[in-house]
């Protein structure tokens, strides 16, 4: 009898269990606003992220091979990056018909950053700017080159950070696209990195 008691039991946990689960009533999941660091605290300006910003992300992730996050990352930048991969070079150019690297630069700044660093040549914008080494890149910093390969030689092409090693820029042979810092071509001709001041 007093098995018979708990397996009774057993079964109304069981049926009670079965048809909690089978309510109508169903929690819809909404998307995480944001990971708090402990000792964080949320304030108004903190952003909303919302599930179309999370859809564009990972959609540019795959599009451009770069894992972006939100909020941490600029959407603004990587939509621009998205609309202007594959523009063809043009010197003297700043439009997507054409467009050389340092015409791709002022009109990033302009467009994302909403700042003027003025149409000039590579080694004019390296002067322009304040030195940061290396390991100190973040994104919108520009990275100069020599690529004329002169001992000594100015600034001759320019790009902007993304993150992760990656740049954004205008070549001759191939027009808008993503390249890598350690790649042999760029560590060779690095010349160094410098922070547009406002």
């Amino acid at each position: 009898m007093i098995e018979n008691h708990h397996i009774r039991r057993i079964w109304l946990v069981v049926l009670l269990i079965l048809m909690m689960g089978s309510t109508s009533c169903r929690t819809i999941k909404q998307p995480a606003k944001r990971v708090l660091i402990p000792g964080e605290v949320i304030t108004n300006e903190d952003p909303i992220i919302n599930a179309e910003e999370i859809q564009l992300a990972e959609k540019l992730s795959t599009i451009l091979r770069i894992e972006i996050e939100t909020p941490r990352d600029n959407l603004h930048l990587y939509s621009f990056v998205d609309d202007w991969i594959g523009t063809r070079y043009r010197f003297g150019g700043t439009t997507k018909k054409g467009t050389d690297c340092s015409g791709f630069v002022y009109r990033l700044y302009q467009d994302v950053y909403n700042t003027d660093v003025g149409r000039q040549s590579s080694a004019d914008l390296m002067n322009k700017t304040k030195r940061i080494k290396k390991i100190d890149l973040r994104e919108g910093d520009l990275v100069f080159f020599n690529i004329n390969n002169r001992r000594g030689g100015r600034a001759s092409h320019v790009g902007v950070y993304l993150k992760d090693n990656k740049f954004i820029h205008a070549s001759t042979r191939r027009g808008v696209i993503i390249s890598d810092l350690n790649e042999p071509y760029y560590e060779r001709t690095y010349l160094g990195a410098g922070r547009v001041e406002e």
